[in-house]
């Protein structure tokens, strides 16, 4: 049964999968818009229906360290053509088999041919690395700092460009300079727009609406479970959630998917805003991996968490006193660090998930757009799409995910404080009513021999006298409101629950009482006490109660005992059927010897062993025993009650133990 439920919840998550993946693929077929050597021909695009065109494909490029000179195109015409697709960082070679160095200085070039009739002027440019300036038909239009020849000379400013340049009748000749001196990697990683300003600005205006929701409901979020926290300051979980809340949602308002939305408000240096986008990670996975044990403890959790604590503490340590490189090999070790604890959550997930832990059915989707967000991130990172703008909406849905199981738990939560508050306001009138029938009863029944216990319509105890406590230990304070079953050895038993049904039946019916012979109690003491039950119907003040009048029956013999007793009947029997003697029984059945006396009388000395319980062997032979029980029922003319009598008890011997 596990396994096929977890098979069921495995396909679901499989199909949300397969739909946001669905979901994010480009309608557009945009394979027919490439740049091929440095020329992209777009007549065919219709800027009005299908918006701004990606420039991705085969740039013209030249990498140099020289300084360059006012108008780069004096490059270009002095350069053999060479080619570098964009978006991609600078490693491997180029088209003409030059090796590209990390860090540098290299100028692109792309002709774009498109309708007259389309206002096209205006380019979207991010992911730089580090200094981008931008000329178009001949003019230079913007710059995200000054390009520099090193470490010292270079100064990056911005982190995104929106240029506007004049139409020049279907025609752009852009050229891009980049520098970078301040970053482990080089080039531009992230796709180029063309397309007018109203366009582009509506791109902008998208990214950062769509940020500005996200942080804004990150912060809604993590500030309610910052306040659920301080009025329960029991559930740490409420302050481990809120505060990642509130780590993503710095992270979401300074990453480029939401247009660099901080920067709209504020003014930042470079270097900081660097450091602003790298330091979340380092308190966000801790947070993170904190938060999920606090849910769901596992053996190895504290381990887990204080090394991953560790590392975030390291890598934060290092942001900030290292120079900004967003692509260093800390960053880049850290981020894979990081992975390995998003693949232990999938991991854990997936056994919570198969072991049917209650709720984390809530949490699938959001580890599926976990899951596939991760795979956007590693299909950016090697350069197979041009962005990786999902990842925001991924972590955004797992947060969303873990707010609803969350809001589930303590909706229950709720739910059960409501119900034990009602039980308990319920049990206190009970417990008020048991009171009042106990003073009532006391005074009519305590003065009486027989151990009395009663109880209410609902088998709720509501009264028992002194003779009920020296028989079984139990103190009335210590029964009042407790259930009938829970002082008796065997309530589930197929006699018990007969006779308890029958109960109810007698205020309808003429019977005046029940009666229950072996109504087995547990005494207070843990032993067994067999009693027969009598009950009765008391009406005190207008409420009926049941009243059960209990009489401890006898022990019952054991095998020996009733051997004893079994072989003095079937001697009796004889004797009173046959008028002979016992040593007539012996001879006549062969089973016990018989001695004769110098006087002539016969002794039985064996048979007699088995008359008495002091002189019955260890060892009985418990085969002359039921031998001779059958010879006398086979041989005596006993009276029906008599063979009838002694049938049932050699049947009851024989079964025993």
């Amino acid at each position: 049964m596990p396994n096929t439920k977890f098979t069921r919840l495995f396909l679901l998550a499989a199909f949300l999968f397969l739909l946001l993946l669905s979901g994010c693929v480009q309608t557009t077929d945009n394979n027919h818009f490439k740049a091929v050597k440095g020329y992209l021909d777009l007549s065919g695009w219709d800027f009005n229906t299908q918006g701004p065109a990606p420039l991705d494909g085969e740039w013209e490029f030249y990498q140099h360290s020289a300084a360059l000179p006012r108008n780069p195109e004096k490059i270009l015409l002095n350069e053999k053509k060479d080619f570098f697709p964009l978006p991609s960082i600078w490693k491997g070679k180029t088209a003409q088999g030059i090796p590209l160095t990390k860090q540098g200085q290299g100028t692109y070039r792309l002709k774009v041919k498109f309708e007259p009739n389309f206002e096209v002027n205006s380019l979207y440019i991010s992911g730089v690395l580090s200094v981008c300036r931008v000329w178009v038909n001949g003019n230079e239009i913007a710059s995200s700092g000054t390009i520099g020849k090193n470490k010292q000379s270079e100064i990056p400013r911005k982190h995104f460009l929106s240029p506007i340049f004049p139409s020049a009748n279907g025609y752009a000749d852009i050229v891009l300079e980049v520098s970078n001196f301040h970053n482990e990697e080089g080039g531009i990683n992230s796709c180029i727009l063309l397309g007018s300003n109203e366009q582009i600005q509506d791109v902008l205006s998208y990214r950062r609406i769509s940020g500005a929701i996200l942080s804004g409901v990150l912060f809604i979020m993590g500030l309610y479970h910052l306040i659920i926290f301080l009025v329960r300051r029991s559930n740490k979980e409420n302050l481990y959630f809120g505060l990642f809340c509130l780590v993503w949602c710095i992270t979401t308002i300074f990453n480029p998917p939401s247009a660099f939305l901080v920067t709209k408000f504020i003014t930042m240096d470079w270097s900081w805003y660097i450091k602003a986008c790298l330091l979340p990670p380092g308190i966000a996975i801790p947070l993170l991996l904190i938060f999920y044990h606090s849910l769901f403890p596992k053996k190895y959790g504290k381990i887990i968490n204080w090394t991953y604590s560790a590392l975030g503490g390291l890598y934060i340590m290092y942001i900030l006193v290292a120079p900004p490189i967003a692509y260093s090999a800390v960053a880049v070790s850290y981020f894979i660090i990081s992975r390995t604890a998003y693949l232990y959550l999938f991991t854990t997930f997936l056994v919570d998930l198969f072991r049917g832990k209650k709720g984390v059915i809530f949490l699938a989707p959001g580890y599926v757009a976990l899951a596939y967000s991760e795979l956007d991130e590693i299909l950016f990172d090697l350069n197979i799409i041009s962005s990786a703008e999902f990842g925001l909406y991924g972590a955004f849905i797992f947060i969303i995910s873990y707010s609803i199981f969350m809001s589930v738990r303590f909706a229950e939560a709720l739910s059960r404080v409501e119900k034990i508050s009602g039980e308990l306001e319920a049990q206190k009138k009970t417990e008020q009513s048991h009171k009042l029938i106990q003073i009532r009863l006391s005074k009519m029944l305590d003065s009486v021999d027989d151990a009395i216990l009663a109880v209410n319509r609902k088998y709720e105890i509501n009264f028992s006298n002194r003779a009920f406590t020296n028989l079984t230990g139990y103190h009335t304070e210590n029964l009042l409101g407790q259930q009938l079953t829970s002082i008796l050895s065997k309530p589930d038993c197929a006699t018990v629950t007969d006779f308890m049904r029958k109960i109810p039946q007698l205020h309808a019916t003429a019977e005046s009482n029940i009666k229950q012979d072996n109504f087995q109690i547990t005494t207070a003491g843990g032993s067994i006490l067999n009693t027969s039950a009598l009950v009765t119907l008391l009406d005190v003040e207008d409420e009926l109660i049941y009243t059960l009048v209990l009489r401890p029956e006898e022990k019952p013999l054991d095998k020996r005992q009733f051997a004893v007793w079994i072989m003095k009947k079937t001697l009796k029997d004889w004797e009173s059927a046959t008028k002979f003697s016992k040593a007539d029984l012996a001879f006549r059945s062969g089973l016990w010897n018989v001695y004769m006396e110098k006087d002539g009388y016969a002794r039985t000395q064996t048979l007699d062993r088995y008359l008495s319980e002091e002189t019955l062997p260890s060892r009985p032979r418990w085969k002359n025993v039921y031998a001779t029980v059958e010879f006398v029922l086979a041989n005596s003319q006993l009276s029906e009650d008599s063979s009838s009598e002694l049938q049932k008890a050699l049947a009851r011997l024989k079964k025993m133990s």
